[in-house]
Parts: C-alpha cells; structure tokens; sequence
C-alpha cells in the first residue's frame, strides 16, 4: 500500500500524460479519497462537538439561534457558483478519462475566471444594498446585544463565501483528477485551525462577528494555500491561465453547471431553509431545539456517503472508457453497504439519542422520541439517495433530476410551512420527510433501475447509456 501510495503522489507530480484508469487505480483512489474524507469528518466532528458545547454556552439560546440562522442564510448561497464547481468535476474527469490535458485545462481555466466574476458581482451587491438590509429583523432577534451583533456577522460570513467561490475551481479540479483527498487534507487542516481561532475569540471574550470570522477564516486560507500548491507545483499545465478560456468549454460548463445549479437550488430549499422557517415562526430561540438534533443525525449522513461522492468522478472516467459493467458492479456494492450501515447508526441515535445530547450540550437540549425517529427515517432516507444521485450526476443524467428536485423542493418547503404551526419542530423535519418519500425516493428508484438495466448490458457505445441524458460539448459554431 505504501507502494502504491508513492507511485500514486510521484505520478501526480509528474508533467506527463496521465495514465489510464484501471479498475484497480479507481478503487484505490475512491479509497484514498473514502480514508482522507473520513479523517477530515472526523476532526471536523470534533471540532463540530467543541464549537457547538462552547458556542450554546457562550452566546445564548437567542445569538445562537441567530448564529445557526445566519449560517443556513449563507448556505442558501451555496447555489451561487451556478453548479460550476461541480460541473468541473464531470469535464475534467471525461478530458482526463480521454487524456486531453488541454480540455482539461480550459475548463479549469473557464470554471475559475467565471467564479471569480461572480464573486465580484455578489461583493459589489452586498456593498450597494449592506446599508438597507435590517440583520435583526431578517433573524427574528430583540436582544440589544443580538440586534448589534447581526448585521457584522451576516457581512463577515458573505465576504467569506464569496472570496471562497473562486476556490470552488481546486476542488472541483481535485475530484475530477480523483485526488479529492488532497482537497480532504487541506479541509482537515483548516478545521483543526477555525478550533484554535475560536478557542482563541473566546478566551478574549470576543463576540459573535470575531466567532464568525475565527470559523469562517481558516478554511479559506486552507483552500487558498490549497490552490497555490496544486497550479503552482503539482499540476502546472492545468494552471488557470486566462487565455485558455475557449467558449466551447465555457458553454459546456455553463449548461452543465445549470444543471447541477438547479438542483442545488432546489436540494437547498428542500435542506436549509428548516431553521429559517422555524425562526420565523417560532422564534430563534426554538432553533437550537430542532438544530443541534438534527446535526447529530447529520454527522452520520455525511460520514456515510462519502465513499459515494469518491466514486462519482471513477464513474465518469469509467463511462468515458465504456465501462459499464464496472459501474454497475461498483453502485450496487456502494448502495446496499452505505444504506445498511446508516440503518443500524441511525437506529442508534434514536434509542440513545437524548443520552448523546446530553454529554454533548448538556440538559438545555432535549429532543422528543418522535423528532428523533423522523430524523433517524430522514437519515436513512440521504443514504439511499446519495449513491444514486453520485451515479446519474456521473452519468450526466440531468433532466430528470433537475424537474424532480425543482417540484420536491417546492412541496417541501410548503409542508413544511404548515406542518410546523402545526406540530412545532417536528413539522420542519416532517415535511421534508414526506416530500423525499413522494418526490425523490419512489420516483428515483424506478429511474436508477432502468440505467443500470442498461449498464449492465452496455455494448462499448457511451450514447447507450442514456442518450437523451447526456451533456455533450456544442460543436464549434453552434454555441
């Protein structure tokens, strides 16, 4: 292993082409990508389990519901790199599948420069209309101190998040060279460094726009330091250099970024906005109750589809090379163990749920048995869609997901709505429930088994797959 590990980092650093795929390498490289996730997660939850016990403590039911308010705001954000970053992911990974390096490289050019003229644009947004916007009323807080805090920490975290989009290009580009475990690496260290930093804010008894910026701050300087190591030394000839943008690859990017876009969009909706509908109609003080539940359900959810988001650029290698019964074979085995395993952790959480929250946070949290088994059902529900959007977002099958996710986002939200005057914090969790079930799981099942019908007896020709599906590069002269 060690071995292969070596030839693996001196073939990186190498100029040359880069060697085909074996079904072994794609194995390998998930697993790398699967051990360096978990790594990764792993300093991140305990990073998570030291921020959350500090935080509650330190700021309060009201400035933390606030906090957890105004980081679910931003990640409505996610959706504005268009999809871009991980439509990088499918170009490289098919460019490198094919070994043109200089596909590749356009589109890391295209995929970084328009980032970077997004994150331009939202900055001089939020510059224009900082001024109007009331913070304290957005988040629903009263509290003098709360009502000063807001708005600071609502500019800091956006100002982060758009200096981060650009960066969005090196992940993109390291997922799609099936090296996402570099990307995992520098993500750890930039974790462990947001612990130090807000350890360090609070004992200064610092407040929440330091705490944000204590977060929010080493992660970017990881992703910056992260880029320049990739461009500079390991993989020079894909350095963004601006003239190779090509209006082929940025029309490619862009119709396939739309599409993850979109989805995105509606996965947001449908994921993010629970604690905004709870803030506004509970108060942000009840957030904490439904929030730190349901990031304990979370953790599992993450931890568990992470070798199904290390296999979605294998799929797209293998599916450039016409390997279709690799992907078969390798989607079942994902599917079936990642779902059987969550079924047995999220079981856990539900008997010993409260037992967990209580050595987290301590008494202040305590969660009924019904929001513990509707999260524990949402839970298992991710792990059975994860594989299978990993394996059509692989595929490049993206009509149905995007009306399938655009008509569940919808209903969710308005379940959601209702379900939570209703039946209080429950009802956020409840709705999305319902609506995955209906919208997502059902229809998604019967979709994913056509394609792997398909797979299996693939006769070498990519367009067998799903032509109707398949995003293809406009030929010159029609963009």
């Amino acid at each position: 292993m060690f071995s292969r590990l070596f030839q693996m980092f001196r073939s990186r650093r190498s100029q040359s082409a880069v060697v085909r795929n074996t079904s072994r390498e794609r194995y390998v490289r998930a697993a790398l990508t699967t051990g360096a996730s978990l790594l990764n997660r792993g300093i991140s939850l305990g990073a998570s389990i030291i921020t959350v016990r500090l935080t509650l403590h330190y700021l309060g039911a009201e400035r933390y519901g606030m906090w957890t308010t105004i980081t679910s705001t931003i990640a409505l954000l996610g959706f504005a790199d268009f999809g871009m970053s991980n439509g990088l992911v499918n170009m490289v990974a098919d460019a490198i599948g094919r070994k043109d390096n200089r596909a590749a490289q356009s589109a890391v050019a295209s995929a970084f420069w328009m980032l970077s003229a997004v994150a331009l644009v939202a900055s001089l947004v939020l510059a224009v209309g900082y001024p109007f916007i009331s913070a304290s009323r957005l988040f629903n807080v009263h509290s003098a101190l709360a009502v000063q805090e807001s708005g600071p920490t609502l500019l800091i975290l956006f100002l982060c998040f758009a200096a981060a989009l650009p960066l969005g290009a090196v992940r993109g580009t390291l997922t799609g060279l099936q090296s996402a475990y570099v990307n995992n690496i520098w993500s750890s260290l930039g974790s462990l460094g947001s612990l130090v930093a807000l350890l360090f804010a609070m004992y200064e008894n610092a407040g929440l726009p330091m705490l944000a910026l204590s977060l929010s701050g080493p992660p970017l300087l990881a992703s910056l330091l992260n880029g320049t190591e990739l461009f500079a030394f390991s993989r020079p000839e894909l350095r963004p250099d601006p003239r190779c943008i090509s209006l082929v690859s940025s029309s490619r990017m862009f119709r396939t970024g739309m599409a993850f876009f979109l989805i995105q969009v509606s996965m947001i909706i449908g994921m993010q906005t629970d604690n905004i509908v709870i803030a506004q109609i509970l108060g942000a003080g009840v957030v904490p109750q439904y929030a730190v539940p349901a990031r304990m359900f979370n953790i599992v959810t993450s931890l568990l589809t992470l070798a199904s988001g290390a296999i979605w650029p294998a799929y797209v290698d293998a599916l450039a090379q016409s390997d279709g019964r690799w992907i078969y074979k390798t989607f079942r085995r994902v599917a079936v163990l990642g779902t059987l395993l969550t079924v047995l952790l999220a079981s856990g959480l539900v008997i010993f749920g409260n037992r967990i929250l209580a050595l987290w946070v301590g008494p202040q949290i305590h969660a009924s048995m019904m929001l513990l088994v509707v999260l524990g059902i949402f839970c298992i529900g991710n792990a059975y869609m994860a594989p299978i959007s990993f394996l059509l977002n692989g595929l490049g099958i993206f009509r149905f997901q995007v009306i399938d996710a655009l008509i569940t986002a919808v209903v969710n939200l308005g379940l959601s709505i209702v379900f939570v005057k209703h039946y209080g914090v429950v009802g956020a969790v409840l709705g999305t429930v319902i609506a995955q079930v209906l919208g997502q799981i059902i229809p998604y099942t019967f979709v994913t088994a056509r394609v792997l019908k398909r797979l299996r007896h693939q006769t070498g020709n990519r367009e067998t797959i799903e032509p109707s599906e398949q995003v293809v590069p406009p030929q010159p002269g029609t963009v």
